[in-house]
């Protein structure tokens, strides 16, 4: 993108633009279903965000550009990734012109025999987490590795927990947990790890938030222990329940799945 208009890129990113030599940069992914992109208004918000965060100017213009652009019909389904760079200059040096950069690439998204089925989970051995956990920057190798070591464990993702040994979040992605609640006879509460904790609020997260009363509640693993039912939240997935974790069968996944078919039915006509 450059001025004010969004076009076709040719060159890739400058190697001196600050985002790939030195990670300076923040993004979002945007989910193409049927040729539109899904949560737009959520995922501008948080971009700004993590940009303001991280020192990235991210103007008015820009996200007024981005979402004229993003009202547009995409010729694939696919994800598409938004990149926003300190662009070119020295290290340290005051950032004055961001460097803004989309992608879209073919995706296969889960269907409906994939929600019944679920994914395996595995919690992780290893504590990450930190201050930046919870900002989609240039720095997300440990993110990588979270998740690398979740397939070693014969999962498909891998929960993360902090030094203090509280639940984060997934490796790439949010994690709903449905706990028994004792004051109603241990009827599903939905709960979340709280934002407090440096977790990433993502764009389905949210959504999640506007259409079902989420508590936020501060999880250990032993908590999960006790779950009756758990759900990731990304992008790509949307709301994927989860069908066992670290082995354990989960006793009732007919709420995560009655939720991950409600984000289709509102967002994906005709799913």
């Amino acid at each position: 993108m450059s001025g004010g208009k969004i076009h076709p890129w040719s060159g890739g990113v400058p190697l001196d633009d600050r985002g790939f030599r030195y990670g300076q940069h923040v993004f979002e992914s945007i989910a193409i279903r049927q040729g539109r992109a899904l949560l737009v208004p959520e995922h501008l918000l948080l971009l700004g965000i993590s940009a303001k965060r991280m020192g990235i100017p991210c103007s008015r213009n820009l996200i007024t550009v981005l979402r004229g652009f993003l009202k547009m019909l995409f010729p694939i389904d696919g994800m598409l990734r938004l990149y926003l760079t300190a662009g070119v200059g020295a290290p340290g040096s005051r950032i004055t012109n961001s460097g803004c950069y989309l992608t879209l690439e073919a995706t296969k998204f889960p269907n409906a025999a994939d929600l019944q089925r679920g994914i395996p989970l595995a919690i992780l051995t290893k504590p990450l987490g930190g201050e930046a956990w919870g900002i989609k920057d240039g720095n997300y190798a440990r993110h990588v590795q979270a998740l690398q070591e979740a397939h070693l464990l014969g999962a498909e993702e891998g929960i993360v927990r902090n030094g203090q040994g509280n639940i984060l979040s997934c490796a790439m992605g949010n994690i709903l947990v449905w706990m028994p609640d004792p004051r109603k006879k241990n009827h599903p509460m939905l709960c979340t790890p709280p934002a407090g904790e440096n977790v990433r609020t993502g764009a389905v997260l949210s959504w999640v938030r506007r259409h079902t009363p989420v508590s936020e509640r501060k999880l250990r693993p032993a908590d999960l222990l006790r779950a009756l039912a758990l759900a990731v939240t990304n992008s790509r997935l949307g709301v994927m329940p989860v069908a066992a974790i670290d082995g354990r069968v989960l006793p009732d996944q007919a709420n995560s799945i009655a939720l991950a078919q409600e984000y289709l039915r509102k967002l994906i006509p005709g799913s």
